[in-house]
């Protein structure tokens, strides 16, 4: 990424242009169905890793294991978008690197990245797991607190070096996986070798099952003390999970080595890339069937979420049905003073109407009492 970085152009690096070499059209590579298949893998996958991980997230400030599988579910989601759902994009086009450079070459350098660092943190996993069971002590020691996120800054470096300064993995339609050599030039594929990957795959992946080969003969020493029923279950379990762990990405890092220096059948080409998509998949699959506590947490953490969401939808409501009494009650008091306002109207236009009739009354006896005064006055002279 860094040689990116520097020219501005994938095709402007020495040795990944495209004026050399062309390949076959897109139509010619083109698999739907796989594309499909894959892209569907993706989705899953990333469907089942996403409330998980918010599960190890929450369950991290109570032990450092979860801490680690939380980045190891985030290195695990940033490789399955590369080696599934773009890969299954690309294939349904039926794209090399030459349709695409720029796009295949930065997607390249991240899942690389991502592997990288995803295969230094299943060491540290397996590093907890065993001095948990050996020397309690020395976890806490390293892997307390704060302390934990300053040993995953060594996967987290160790990823970025790899997409930073090492040659990044190309997309070939026509094989079906990602190889190192971007078919630009034929007969040069010996100078896109990557050194560090091929020491990765072979240090750290074989010394992650070595140590989860003693944490299985150490589980099974200790269950052996106190035979019961719950506890041979429980045994077979671990066996099971880290056998299936093991043996998924020792294939798949050993068949990768393997096709960057040999040309191996293309079935082979094939099954390396979907060992590496189920490498990616596999932990959370694995926690969820296997993982009695990572069950538990999951199911807490979703009845959990449920609850809230219908709290809040009956505090929403309750809100709702205040503010409908509150408008009903204002649109009520409205409706009563717009009625008295009538009625004082009404009365209004009565004494106006009824003012005229009692002031003739009052002139008419008036009237009346001067003429009896008249008749009284003139009473006395007549006499």
């Amino acid at each position: 990424m860094n040689r990116f970085l520097y020219y501005g152009d994938a095709q402007s690096i020495p040795g990944y242009n495209c004026t050399d070499y062309k390949p076959d059209p897109p139509y010619n590579n083109a698999n739907i169905l796989n594309g499909a298949l894959d892209v569907a893998y993706g989705i899953i996958v990333i469907f089942l890793y996403v409330p998980t991980i918010l599960v190890f997230y929450k369950q991290s400030k109570f032990q450092a294991c979860f801490k680690i599988m939380f980045f190891l579910g985030l290195f695990d989601i940033g490789a399955i978008l590369i080696n599934s759902i773009a890969t299954g994009f690309l294939l349904m086009y039926g794209a090399s690197y030459c349709d695409f450079p720029n796009f295949i070459y930065i997607s390249g350098s991240i899942g690389l990245g991502c592997w990288c660092s995803a295969c230094l943190t299943c060491l540290v996993l397996a590093l907890n797991r065993i001095l948990d069971m050996v020397c309690p002590l020395m976890v806490k020691t390293y892997f307390r607190g704060l302390r934990t996120c300053a040993v995953l800054m060594a996967p987290i470096l160790y990823g970025v070096f790899f997409t930073m300064f090492t040659s990044p993995v190309i997309f070939s339609a026509q094989h079906q996986t990602w190889f190192f050599d971007p078919k630009t030039m034929e007969g040069h594929s010996e100078e896109y070798t990557n050194i560090p990957h091929t020491i990765n795959n072979f240090s750290l992946v074989f010394l992650t099952c070595f140590l989860y080969i003693f944490f299985c003969l150490k589980v099974r020493s200790q269950f052996r003390k106190s035979f019961r029923p719950k506890r041979t279950a429980r045994q077979r379990q671990i066996f099971l999970q880290s056998t299936l762990l093991c043996l998924i990405h020792l294939s798949a890092s050993v068949l990768y080595v393997i096709m960057q220096f040999v040309e191996i059948p293309r079935c082979l080409t094939i099954l390396s890339q979907y060992l590496w998509q189920l490498a990616q998949g596999c932990p959370v699959i694995i926690y969820l069937l296997f993982n009695r506590k990572v069950r538990a947490a999951l199911l807490v953490f979703m009845t959990s979420s449920s609850q809230d969401k219908s709290s809040n939808y009956l505090r929403k409501s309750g809100d709702n049905n205040r503010m409908m009494l509150l408008m009903n009650s204002q649109i009520q008091n409205q409706n009563s003073m717009v009625a008295v306002r009538k009625i004082e109207e009404c009365e209004m236009q009565c004494r106006i109407h009824l003012a005229p009739h009692d002031e003739n009354q009052e002139t008419s006896q008036i009237r009346s009492a001067d003429e009896e005064e008249n008749t009284d006055d003139r009473k006395p002279d007549e006499l």
